[in-house]
C-alpha cells in the first residue's frame, strides 16, 4: 500500500486560522494602521501649527514691545500722553497693553481689570499667559532700563480671537489629513493587491493540478512561496515514485507468485497417488527459496520512505551499529570507519532508510571483499558522502550500470551486486542523492553516495 506518510492529517484548529484571506487581513490591518497613521499625522501637525503659532505670537509681541518703548523713548510722553499712547495701539492693533511706571503706577487699556492688572504684575519677564474666566489672554512682558520712568511695558492679546483666525487652518490641515487618508489607503491596497497576485497564480495552478492538467506547481514563485512550492513538488515526486514502485512490485510479485505456485502445483498434480521424487522435492525447495528471497528483497524496495521534513539521524552512530552486525556476520572481514564528524553529527533523513542504504552498501562489500573494508564518511560542499571502498575482484562498468537501473527485474540483476545496490539506488533516487561505483585503491570496488543538502 502506498505510504500517506508526508500528508499527514491537519488539526483543524490549524486549519480554521490558516483559511483566513492573506489579501484581507493585510487589508484590514493596512486601513488600521492608516488611521493610526492619519491620527498621528494629524496631531503632530496640530502641535506643529501650535508652537509655530508661539514663535510667531512672541516674535510679533516682541516688535510690538520694542516699537512702543522706541515711542516712548524718543518722544518722553508724560502720563497723559501714554495714555493716550495706549487707547491709540489698542484701536489699531486690538491688543491689551499695561505699562508699569517706577514710581508704582499703572497705565492700562481701558480692557484690562483691576483682577488681570494684579496678574500681570506678579508675572516675570517674559512670553505670559493669563487665564481669567473665559477668557485666556497670552503677552509679552518686558522690563525697561533704569534710565526710564517706566518699569516695564505688557502687551496682551486675546486667545480667542487667535483661535478663530487658526481654526481655518485647522479646518484645513483636516481636510487634507483626511485626503492624504485615502491616498494613503488606496496605496495599501494597491500593494496589496500588487503584491499578493502572484497567490492567484498560485491558486490557479493547484487548480490545474488537482484537475490533472498539469503534474506539479509552478516553481517560478515569489521568493517567501518558493521553498513551499518546492517542498510540496517535492512530496508529489516523492507520491509519485512510490505508486510507481509499488506499481512494478506489485507486478513483479504477482508474476512469480503466481510463476512459482503453479509450477509446484503441476509437479504436486502430477504424481498421481505417488510421492513427490527427490529431484522434484529439490526443485520445490529452490523455487521457494527463490521465492522467499524475492519477497524479502521487494519488501525491503517497500519500505524505503524517502524524504521527509522533520525527520533526522545520526550517520557516526547508524554506521557504528551495522559495522557492529556486519563483524557478526562476516568474521573474517575488517570493517574501518574514517570520519572526522562527531558521533553525534545529525543529517536530515529517515533513520531507516539511512540504516538501509548503510547495510547494503557493507554487506555487498562483505560479500565481494578478500579481507577489508573502508568506510569513510564525510561532510562535503555536495552534502553527505559516504565512501565504502573494498579489496575484492571489483565490478564492471557495465555491470554497475544494469544494477543501478531502476527497471531491472530481480532475473536480470548481476549476481550479488544486483540485490543491495538496486535497493541503494532505490533509496538514493526518493532522497534525490547519487551513487557512483569505480574502482579502489587496491583493485576492489568503491562505491560512493552523495545525499544533498535539502532545499
Amino acid at each position: 500500500m502506498l505510504s500517506t506518510e508526508p500528508f499527514r492529517s491537519i488539526d483543524k484548529s490549524t486549519l480554521m486560522t490558516a483559511q483566513k484571506s492573506i489579501r484581507k487581513t493585510a487589508l484590514q490591518y493596512g486601513m488600521v494602521f492608516s488611521i493610526l497613521y492619519f491620527l498621528l499625522i494629524f496631531f503632530s501637525h496640530t502641535y506643529v501649527i501650535e508652537e509655530l503659532s508661539n514663535e510667531s505670537r512672541k516674535h510679533r509681541l516682541d516688535k510690538e514691545v520694542e516699537s512702543f518703548q522706541t515711542i516712548i523713548a524718543n518722544e518722553m510722553p508724560t502720563a497723559d500722553e501714554i495714555g493716550s499712547m495706549i487707547d491709540q495701539f489698542q484701536l489699531l492693533l486690538e491688543h491689551a497693553l499695561i505699562v508699569e511706571m517706577k514710581d508704582g503706577s499703572v497705565i492700562a487699556s481701558n480692557n484690562v481689570n483691576q483682577t488681570k492688572l494684579r496678574m500681570i504684575s506678579e508675572k516675570p519677564a517674559g512670553f505670559v499667559e493669563i487665564s481669567h474666566g473665559a477668557d485666556r489672554l497670552l503677552g509679552l512682558k518686558r522690563g525697561v532700563g533704569i534710565d526710564s520712568s517706566l518699569s516695564s511695558i505688557t502687551i496682551l492679546e486675546m486667545e480667542s480671537g487667535l483661535a478663530e483666525r487658526s481654526s481655518g487652518a485647522h479646518l484645513t490641515l483636516l481636510a487634507a489629513s483626511a485626503i492624504l487618508l485615502v491616498v494613503l489607503l488606496a496605496l495599501v491596497g494597491t500593494t496589496t493587491y500588487l503584491a499578493l497576485k502572484p497567490i492567484e497564480h498560485i491558486k490557479e495552478d493547484m487548480r490545474r493540478l488537482q484537475s490533472g492538467k498539469q503534474p506539479r506547481l509552478n516553481p517560478d514563485a515569489p521568493e517567501e512561496f518558493s521553498p513551499l512550492i518546492k517542498q510540496f513538488n517535492n512530496l508529489l515526486e516523492l507520491a509519485s515514485r512510490r505508486l510507481d514502485r509499488h506499481r512494478r512490485l506489485n507486478s513483479d510479485l504477482s508474476h512469480m507468485v503466481k510463476t512459482s505456485i503453479s509450477a509446484n502445483l503441476a509437479i504436486l498434480s502430477d504424481t498421481g497417488s505417488l510421492p513427490p521424487s527427490r529431484d522434484d522435492i529439490e526443485f520445490m525447495t529452490s523455487n521457494l527459496k527463490d521465492l522467499s528471497r524475492s519477497l524479502n528483497y521487494r519488501m525491503s524496495k517497500a519500505d524505503i520512505s524517502g524524504r521527509q521534513m522533520g525527520q533526522t539521524c545520526l550517520p557516526i552512530e547508524i554506521a557504528n551499529n551495522v559495522i557492529s552486525v556486519m563483524e557478526k556476520i562476516f568474521p573474517d572481514k575488517s570493517f574501518r570507519i574514517n570520519t572526522s564528524l562527531p558521533n553525534n553529527f545529525s543529517w536530515p533523513m529517515e533513520r531507516q532508510d539511512l540504516s538501509e542504504l548503510f547495510g547494503n552498501l557493507l554487506e555487498n562489500g562483505g560479500k565481494w571483499s578478500q579481507a577489508e573494508i573502508d568506510v569513510s564518511i564525510s561532510q562535503t560542499d555536495s552534502g553527505l558522502t559516504i565512501e565504502v571502498a573494498d579489496d575484492g575482484p571489483g565490478i564492471t562498468p557495465e555491470a554497475a550500470s544494469k544494477v543501478m537501473d531502476r527497471g531491472s527485474r530481480l532475473d536480470e540483476t548481476v549476481s550479488g551486486f544486483g540485490l543491495g545496490l538496486s535497493i541503494v539506488s532505490e533509496i538514493l533516487e526518493d532522497n534525490f542523492g547519487r551513487m557512483n561505483i569505480g574502482p579502489s585503491e587496491t583493485g576492489g570496488a568503491r562505491i560512493t553516495v552523495v545525499l544533498p543538502f535539502p532545499e
